[in-house]
């Protein structure tokens, strides 16, 4: 165990913490690392899973400092049997990933949805995701399955570029003329 490690503490998200959380995923959910996660990463994203599931959104903190953290969903579906945990995002500031951090975090969304009655914890990331996927088994995660994420670029459809010619033409008529 490191030295600092005693000094990371995770609680409840709180709304003061959103601006450090989403700064801290920009930085970790880049195009280059991960386009899915990037994609979807986003201040609505984190936003939303704090208004409507607060009670699974968690800090990680070194002192004062935001060094990782966790959103979740409590999921219920009607007449099933079981309710699932979802951890949708998990971040840890890339200088604090080897402190335990990620586990202190997976260790708190376990026990809060065991608390809901949640029956399984589910996680998802990227098939080439090597490095998550590894951290999720190393901690009791099984039944790996592929995700397959498709995507279609709308910049070489007719309708998308004649949209975009029209907004030039636009432009163009409202320049000033001097």
């Amino acid at each position: 165990m490191r030295e600092t490690d005693h000094r990371i503490v995770v609680s409840q998200m709180e709304f003061q913490h959103l601006q450090d959380v989403y700064a801290m995923g920009v930085k970790l959910f880049t195009p280059e690392k991960s386009p899915v996660l990037y994609r979807t990463w986003d201040e609505y994203e984190i936003l939303e899973r704090f208004m409507s599931d607060s009670e699974y959104c968690w800090v990680a903190k070194n002192h004062k400092k935001i060094v990782g953290f966790g959103l979740g969903a409590l999921i219920e579906k009607p007449k099933a049997a079981w309710i699932y945990g979802y951890l949708l995002w998990l971040g840890v500031d890339q200088k604090y990933q080897t402190y335990g951090v990620g586990k202190k975090l997976v260790d708190k969304a376990t026990k809060s949805f065991i608390d809901a009655g949640a029956r399984i914890l589910m996680v998802d990331t990227a098939r080439d995701n090597t490095k998550a996927i590894n951290f999720f088994t190393k901690h009791g995660f099984d039944n790996v399955e592929d995700h397959v994420y498709l995507s279609k670029s709308l910049k070489d459809h007719p309708y998308y570029q004649d949209k975009q010619a029209t907004k030039r033409k636009k432009r163009i008529k409202t320049v000033p003329c001097s």
